[in-house]
């Protein structure tokens, strides 16, 4: 039993360690805002392309800057239908509260209400990637995303603006631009916390 604890103490050392350069972060505040753009204009649909080719930026540079610094663990892989299957149950779950709000405060048959309840929508979903962070990690400040996510999500949804699609916009941006400040500012303490070693003689 000590052994299996200890086991999965280890296992989140090494998956917070592998997270300490706020790559994340930077990736997932890239795609949110330029999701956010999308919905201004259709000149940023290439978040399209981030969300496909996230994985691969995020792994080229941190074999640049990263795995030089702290090394590489392979973690086990997650299997695929369970990970679906949590997906799909937590985004069910969302749905259903959102039906349950909506038809307490407004009308469901009403697209609008949903427009305008969108905000606190996605900033409940993004609360999924940010638990599930942080339940490998024990890094609290996963947490504070997800609440932080929540309310940015239902004061868009509160506030008066002439389009429902205003508000989301702007939590797109506002939360993605958070993200990507935090993460940016996470790597630059990274790479100053694990300078590389210089080799040379006298």
């Amino acid at each position: 039993m000590t052994q299996n604890i200890n086991l999965k103490e280890i296992e989140k050392k090494a998956y917070r360690d592998s997270q300490q350069d706020g790559l994340m972060e930077v990736m997932m505040g890239l795609i949110l805002m330029t999701f956010g753009g999308f919905f201004y204009s259709p000149v940023f649909s290439f978040y399209i392309l981030l969300i496909v080719f996230a994985g691969r930026i995020v792994e080229s540079i941190r074999r640049r800057y990263t795995h030089p610094r702290i090394g590489f663990v392979k973690f086990h892989e997650e299997n695929p239908k369970d990970a679906l299957t949590g997906v799909f149950l937590f985004e069910v779950a969302v749905i259903v509260i959102m039906f349950t709000l909506i038809s307490i405060f407004g009308e469901v048959t009403d697209y609008s209400q949903w427009v305008d309840w969108s905000p606190l929508f996605f900033g409940m979903i993004l609360v999924g990637p940010f638990a599930h962070a942080q339940s490998r990690s024990g890094n609290v400040r996963y947490t504070g995303y997800a609440i932080l996510s929540v309310v940015l999500g239902l004061f868009f949804s509160l506030a008066d603006f002439a389009s429902g699609r205003t508000g989301l916009i702007l939590y797109l941006v506002l939360m993605g631009g958070f993200l990507l400040i935090s993460g940016l500012f996470i790597f630059a303490r990274f790479l100053r916390r694990y300078p590389l070693a210089t080799t040379g003689g006298a």
